[in-house]
């Protein structure tokens, strides 16, 4: 492949239309995107004749001033497009070193992948068992398509296994070359065109291809990294590696060939170092085979395979925190809690293994959330089924871990934004009949929340130094409404936090997560003493329980490590109390007639 250089628009222009209309058909397969990282991209096609490759890129579909040649005669294409600005749109066409068959216009484009550890909100639609190329398939594609804003693009597509099955007749059921053309590039080319896609290898691909020599038509078809070109520590095989895409590391495994039968082997000896080197905010894991499903035909106390990478690979990614686990092959849906530390059968699992008894819904029982981005062993994961692609197989769907189990068509939708990963089950339908999201950190929200409790009297002082270790605040609510029901039980389930905010954002404050020693529980009252003041400097919180005078809410913080606010502060101010579960909250509102002293150093605010 010869280096890209830039030619004259003009001359590219007259060279991409002196295709034929004939050129036009020889385009049988593709594009596709593979291997996207924040400088590279490569793009996919397949001829029916053997040509030569050429793709051209450019900031607007007439401005396709740089071009990419491969002079080897080849039916299927693989250009590697480099030298890109990181996280930036580019428009493309695609086709021979003497002509363009396709592309150029406004539906060929594709973005080049974040600088590594952006924190930027993105988007990852991925579906599993979806090999069938059928009226439910293409149900389960344009309802995500209609969610998306209709449109067919996002920043990732990932397939978990068993991708083809095609249509009955000699090759049904085998995830080969032919299936794969129906159940994957026919059926989501408009995607494929603009969304790089990765893939885990399935037990219907392995009918075909063998992991262990990375050949057949599964290898054929994908670019996968081996060498860490897309991030990570290189694993030397397509069948298992890794690649980032801004805060999150990704991993994928093979639970096939490679499915360990022992806590050694090369991919778990791979897997602990790659773990171990990445420094991004989010880890999210797929494979093919559940660890935890109790689906028809599939039943992870059952079959060896999912035993297997229950035994040896959680452990693992439970010692480094890893925050999402997706999967297939059991045709159905099923989500767990946010657990940890389970590695038997399903018979042995109990309440201990929940990090949260939730349900991770923010508009059911709360978020899951973890203390801090990065890794964080031991802290949970989710685990999800997402097999029903193409196909619904009616099951018991009972395995204790799950606390989602649906018997419908359907895909995953993962949203990362910052701190806050959010994913969805869409059925084919449209509908949406699961919804969690893990939250990361311990600082305060963007904004007070509304609709809390007032009260009759309420007290905040602010104190800062040069010497950030005399930094302290304090705030009293007094004279109002407090009941253990609405504040939860944070030695359990209930995540608080307790921030002070003026106009322009949070000041002070932050979330203390539930089952927390510091806290102390009595039928009358709670209390948080941490002397360390590890959480955001957060020494003491108060809360007596009761109506009028006998109801208090009482917040201590001091040192540097509640990160000293910007004084005077720019009035109104709130402080509050807030369950992050139940959207329960106590709050005191001080307006500019509260404001006793608003000067450099030093807030007090009374109310009334």
């Amino acid at each position: 492949m010869t280096p890209f250089h830039r030619i004259g628009l003009l001359t590219l222009v007259a060279a991409f239309a002196a295709a034929t209309a004939a050129d036009a058909q020889n385009v049988v397969r593709g594009p596709y995107l593979q291997e996207p990282t924040p400088t590279s991209m490569i793009v996919r096609w397949r001829t029916d004749t053997a040509m030569s490759s050429r793709v051209a890129i450019g900031p607007a579909p007439n401005a396709l001033g740089t071009i990419f040649d491969d002079a080897a005669v080849v039916t299927d294409h693989e250009v590697a497009v480099t030298g890109l600005t990181p996280d930036t749109k580019y428009f493309y066409a695609f086709g021979s070193v003497g002509g363009a068959f396709a592309g150029g216009d406004a539906n060929y484009f594709f973005r080049s992948a974040p600088t590594t550890g952006t924190r930027r909100p993105f988007r990852i639609w991925t579906i599993g068992d979806a090999g069938f190329p059928n009226a439910l398939l293409d149900g389960v594609r344009d309802s995500f398509k209609t969610f998306n804003g209709g449109s067919s693009s996002v920043d990732l597509f990932l397939l978990l296994g068993d991708n083809a099955y095609g249509s009955p007749g000699p090759s049904f059921l085998l995830a080969n070359d032919h299936n794969y053309q129906l159940s994957v590039f026919d059926e989501h080319a408009a995607m494929l065109r603009t969304t790089p896609v990765y893939s885990t290898f399935g037990n219907h691909e392995h009918f075909v291809a063998q992991d262990l020599t990375q050949t057949g038509d599964y290898f054929d078809i994908f670019s996968l990294p081996t060498a860490g070109e897309a991030g990570g520590v290189a694993s030397g095989t397509e069948a298992y590696y890794s690649f980032d895409w801004a805060n999150v590391h990704f991993i994928v495994l093979d639970s096939e060939d490679f499915t360990p039968t022992s806590a050694s082997g090369p991919m778990l000896t791979w897997l602990q170092s790659d773990l171990a080197a990445t420094t991004a905010d989010w880890v999210i894991a797929f494979w093919h085979r559940p660890p935890y499903s109790k689906g028809l035909l599939h039943d992870s106390d059952v079959e060896a395979n999912e035993v297997n990478m229950r035994q040896f690979v959680l452990p693992i990614l439970d010692a480094y925190g890893v925050d999402l686990v997706l999967c297939g092959h059991s045709h159905s849906y099923e989500r767990s809690y946010f657990i940890d530390g389970h590695y038997g059968l399903s018979t042995t699992f109990n309440d201990s293994f929940k990090k949260d008894l939730g349900d991770g819904d923010p508009a059911g029982d709360g978020a899951y959330r973890k203390a801090d981005f990065g890794s964080l062993p031991h802290s949970g994961a989710v685990y999800v089924v997402n097999g029903s692609g193409s196909e619904a197989r009616p099951a018991t769907l009972n395995h204790p871990a799950h606390v989602r189990g649906f018997i419908e068509t359907g895909s995953v939708v993962v949203d990362v934004a910052d701190n806050v990963l959010t994913a969805r089950f869409l059925t084919g339908t449209g509908a949406i009949h699961d919804e969690f999201s893990i939250v990361k950190g311990t600082g305060c929200g963007s904004a007070p929340a509304t609709g809390c409790f007032s009260e009759t009297h309420g007290k905040l002082v602010l104190r800062t130094n040069a010497d950030p270790s005399k930094n302290k605040w304090s705030w009293k609510w007094k004279d109002g409404t407090v009941t253990p029901n609405d504040v939860g039980d944070p030695t359990g389930e209930a995540d608080l936090q307790v921030c002070v905010y003026d106009q322009n954002g949070a000041l002070v404050g932050g979330t203390l997560l539930h089952g927390s020693p510091s806290w102390k529980s009595t039928p009358k009252a709670l209390l948080y003493t941490d002397r360390a003041r590890s959480v955001n400097g957060i020494q003491k919180i108060k809360i007596k329980f009761g109506t009028g005078p006998s109801a208090q809410i009482q917040a201590r913080a001091r040192g540097a490590n509640i990160a000293t606010p910007a004084t005077p502060v720019t009035v109104p101010m709130t402080a509050q109390l807030v369950n992050l579960d139940s959207g329960k909250c106590w709050s005191s509102n001080f307006t500019a007639g509260t404001i006793k002293r608003n000067v450099a150093g030093r807030v007090i605010a009374v109310d009334p």
